[in-house]
């Protein structure tokens, strides 16, 4: 589990409110842990498991779910299957890319499966897990969701989502089926669709400005939490 990390980074990050606080809210890619990880998530607590993947990720790579916690299948889709088929370029993998992110604004299946993860992360009272295939995408999304409505500033949000690239290395169990739909490609074109870059975040952060005003009128309006929820989710976050 490569991109495993605590939500709240090292030390918690800085908020107007105080740190945020470490231990309750974990981001990740798969969750496939060897025995000994295995027995390291068990010691964390975890109690729910949120899986952001569509059902034939889940079925090439099922969770391995710690014991005693509940696993929760809330699928944010990727990009449509004929729009990847389209693909030619490293420029058009690209753009792919930002129009994926746009959509986490745009597209209601996405914003269907955020609202939903997002209620259920608010409804759990111990350590949780959300994680996508790489924990880059979606995951990243959610978790720059979660900071902003924490606090946390810009800067330190970017950092954050940008420690996929550290972690992964634009390598991963994603790269393998890619390669496998895609045949023979330079690694060039797979590129944009393996790393984490700012320019994806900024582009789904413009759409929300654009849609939705700011960040709160995209968490009511957009995904339909309500202002219980969104309590829940700053006092998991911050306290």
């Amino acid at each position: 589990m490569p991109n495993f990390r605590d939500l709240a980074g090292t030390e918690g990050y800085v908020t107007p409110h105080g740190p945020m606080r470490r231990g309750v809210v974990f981001r990740s890619s798969t969750v496939d842990p060897s025995p000994e990880d295995l027995a390291t998530l068990g010691a964390l607590g975890i109690v729910a498991v949120h899986d952001l993947r569509g059902r034939g990720e889940i079925d090439r790579r099922p969770d391995t779910v710690p014991a005693g916690a509940i696993w929760r299948h809330l699928a944010v889709p990727g990009l449509p299957p004929d729009r990847v088929r389209g693909l030619r370029t490293p420029s058009d993998v690209r753009d792919a890319m930002v129009e994926h992110y746009r959509g986490f604004v745009s597209a209601p299946h996405k914003r269907a499966g955020i609202g939903a993860a997002l209620a259920a992360i608010s409804a759990e009272d111990g350590p949780q897990v959300f994680h996508c295939a790489e924990g880059k995408d979606r995951t990243g999304w959610i978790a720059m969701l979660l900071q902003r409505l924490a606090g946390v500033s810009d800067a330190d949000i970017v950092r954050d989502y940008l420690l996929t690239n550290e972690r992964m290395q634009a390598t991963g169990a994603t790269l393998d089926v890619a390669r496998a739909f895609f045949g023979d490609r330079a690694d060039d074109f797979f590129r944009p669709a393996m790393i984490a870059d700012a320019a994806y975040l900024e582009a789904g952060t413009a759409q929300l400005e654009k849609d939705y005003g700011d960040l709160e009128g995209y968490l009511r309006k957009g995904l339909g939490l309500s202002d219980d929820q969104l309590d829940r989710l700053r006092s998991l976050l911050v306290g």
